[in-house]
């Protein structure tokens, strides 16, 4: 009998947990060092007193007691703050996981997507939310199904917070901007800067060349760049509004063809949609009980 996998959902709950208690771990340690501080500080106020005849050596050895109690304090509260991220790193690596098995299943995936169903998209900023503004009469689970027409931004495909994509118009706005600004700082020493930086890249060019003109030559090749790394790069600090376009008589790809909801197909989880801007939504999960 195959063991029950943990749904998502109880992997993020789990993560929220162990993001707690890796923060109280933390308030901790900072609270061990804060007592030890205070007693080393005691103790050596005590050691004045002491030599001076001012208190008794029963008090001193009472300040030499703490200090030892807030030292044994602190190493116990490094180490549970030790296992507390070292747990939070476990639950969002879990959590990751999870999520790539999701998006690795979803190709193939034909459950019922309903209002509430969570979406992705490799530009946005955060994940999002599909919705409806009305039910179309039809319920999996007492949910309201979805088809594939529901595509329409904040209606439908609740917007992702923010848009990396460089094909986004505010996105080009705020390089553009960006650039504006440096070549505005620039004056006449970047220019004799530049000569000598550019005399020096005409040498580093040939250098590169020899390079690899050698590695061919020896059978070395370049390697190339994953698809997730090319994305990578192609993501920057530059964020715009997610204003997602769809075409007005466009839908989700791959929907449901045998099953209608007045005339249009269902929405099922393996679809998926364009955005204008090269973004394509994907359904992470379908918004059913997991």
């Amino acid at each position: 009998m195959s063991e029950i996998q943990p749904s998502l959902g109880e992997l993020e709950d789990a993560q929220n947990t162990a993001y707690e208690n890796f923060f109280t771990a933390r308030d901790a340690v900072t609270a061990a060092w804060e007592r030890v501080a205070a007693a080393d500080e005691a103790v050596c106020l005590a050691e004045k007193k002491y030599m001076n005849s001012e208190i008794s050596v029963e008090e001193l050895e009472a300040t030499l007691q703490e200090l030892s109690d807030a030292q044994v304090a602190e190493t116990a509260a490094n180490e549970n703050y030790e296992a507390a991220a070292a747990g939070a790193q476990a639950a969002a690596e879990a959590v990751e996981a999870k999520k790539q098995e999701l998006r690795d299943s979803r190709v193939n995936d034909t459950a019922y997507v309903v209002h509430c169903a969570r979406i992705e998209c490799p530009f946005g900023m955060r994940e999002s939310y599909l919705a409806l503004d009305a039910t179309h009469g039809v319920l999996t689970h007492q949910i309201p199904q979805m088809t594939v027409k529901d595509m329409i931004l904040n209606t439908n495909i609740i917007n992702f917070g923010g848009c990396y994509s460089r094909e986004n118009p505010d996105v080009q706005a705020e390089i553009e901007k960006t650039n504006a600004i440096i070549e505005s700082k620039k004056d006449w020493r970047d220019d004799v800067v530049g000569y000598f930086t550019k005399k020096w890249n005409e040498r580093v060019t040939i250098i590169k060349a020899g390079i690899g003109l050698a590695k061919k030559l020896l059978g070395m090749k370049k390697k190339e760049k994953t698809e997730e790394e090319k994305l990578e790069e192609m993501s920057s600090d530059f964020v715009g509004e997610c204003k997602a376009q769809f075409p007005a008589d466009g839908e989700w790809l791959e929907g449901h063809e045998k099953v209608f909801i007045n005339g249009e197909p269902l929405l099922l989880r393996r679809c998926s949609i364009m955005c204008s801007y090269g973004g394509c939504v994907t359904i992470l999960l379908s918004g059913q009980p997991e």
